[in-house]
Parts: C-alpha cells; structure tokens; sequence
C-alpha cells in the first residue's frame, strides 16, 4: 500500500516528535467527531427555536456549538501544515495548549447545561387513553403523541452529547500531549542557549560560525568494507 506522504516526511516528523502518528491520529477522530456534534448541536438548537419561545433562544444546545467549531477548524490546520510543509516546521505546541485546553474546558460546562436541561428530561408515558384516542390534556401533555417534537429534540440531543463527550476526552488528551512537548521544547530551547553561551565564552565566536568551521562529517561509501581510511595501515 502507496504512503499518504512521502519517507523523508515522515523522517523529519518522527524527529521532531516520536509519537507524532498518535497526535495525527486524535486530531482526525476529532476533525471527524466534530462535524457530526455541529450538524446535530445545530439542528437541536434550530429545532427547538422553531416550535419554542424563550427569550435568549435554545442557549443550552448552542453553547456547545463553540467548542465543536473551534475543534472542527484547528484539528485540519494543524494536522495537514506540517505535512504540506513536508515536515520543517508545525505548529508551536503552545497552540495545542491554548486551543484543547479552550475545547475542552468550555465543551464540559457545555455538555453538562445541555444534559442538565436536556428535552429528554420531560418524556412522559401516556397516562390517560380511551380507546385508541389519547387527549392531549395536562396529563399528556408531555407524550410523545402529544408533543412529538421534544422527543425528536431529544433524541438529537443525545447523540449529539456522546460525540461531544468523545470529542472532550480526545481533546484532554491532546491537551496533555500538548503540555509535554510544550515542556520538551522548552528544555531543548534551554539547552540550545546554553550550548550557544558555551562556544561564545570558549572559542570566542557565534554558534553558526563554530559550525561553519567544523571539518564534514566522514560519509562511508557503499563499497566501504573494501576503502582504507587514509594513515591507516592495511595488514594482509
């Protein structure tokens, strides 16, 4: 099976982070989580302001609809930059701090006003029935045969919190991947400044022209076994 990138892509990825496979992949299951969460938060969120009033709209299926667009954009960018970039540069992990830690400390509130205030909280069996005719009084008001459209509401509710509720925990744990190579790259940017004093104070010259300086680094040829090294003694 063809790669999706080319190897040397992959080479400088796996360089800069190991486990840059596992952080691609939860991006994906979040860019493909967050689309159905938006379609299903929107539709509950239209629906409900189509046959209910109130007076700042159906706030508790469309605060969710933050985080799901804010997961929905990034997750992409972030995960199709370094490939188009052929693995020089991704995004700063700081990024990947700031933005899961966004999604999921707003999806967790959002998910609990919208269970907490969900449609399917007033499900009700059908108390009084004569016959085959069901009144739709105070008794049965909140029936599905009464008052289909709050079981459809909440049907849509449901799932779209269990997508929220994947979305969140991915996004944690993206959060806590961020956090680490955060601090990895903190630490290697430390010890970039410390080695960089170091050849100031010795060799009295910047870093770039240290290196420019170096003798290359001995490349073996492919017949190699059959090379002498020069100043070598060659026994028989």
């Amino acid at each position: 099976m063809r790669p999706l990138f080319p190897a040397e892509t992959r080479r400088r990825l796996r360089e800069e982070n190991p486990r840059w496979y596992i952080k691609a992949t939860l991006q994906a299951v979040c860019a493909f989580l967050a689309f159905p969460a938006l379609v299903l938060f929107a539709h509950a969120t239209a629906l409900t302001n189509r046959h209910f009033s109130s007076p700042h709209g159906d706030w508790t299926d469309w605060m969710p609809l933050f985080p799901v667009l804010i997961s929905l954009i990034y997750n992409p960018i972030a995960l199709a930059l370094p490939i188009f970039r052929y693995g020089h540069k991704s995004i700063h992990p700081g990024w990947d701090v700031g933005v899961y830690l966004f999604v999921w400390a707003l999806g967790i509130p959002s998910m609990y006003f919208c269970i907490r205030w969900g449609w399917f909280w007033w499900w009700q069996p059908v108390f009084l029935k004569f016959n085959d005719f069901i009144p739709c009084n105070q008794w049965n008001y909140w029936s599905e045969p009464c008052n289909p459209v709050i079981y459809t509401a909440g049907k849509i509710e449901i799932a779209a919190n269990v997508f929220l509720g994947l979305l969140i925990i991915l996004s944690l744990t993206l959060f806590v991947l961020g956090c680490i190579a955060v601090h990895k790259h903190r630490r290697a940017a430390r010890r970039s400044r410390i080695t960089a004093r170091n050849i100031q104070l010795q060799y009295h010259r910047s870093p770039d022209e240290h290196a420019a300086q170096q003798p290359p680094a001995y490349t073996p040829p492919s017949d190699g076994a059959n090379v002498v090294m020069p100043g070598a003694v060659k026994y028989s």
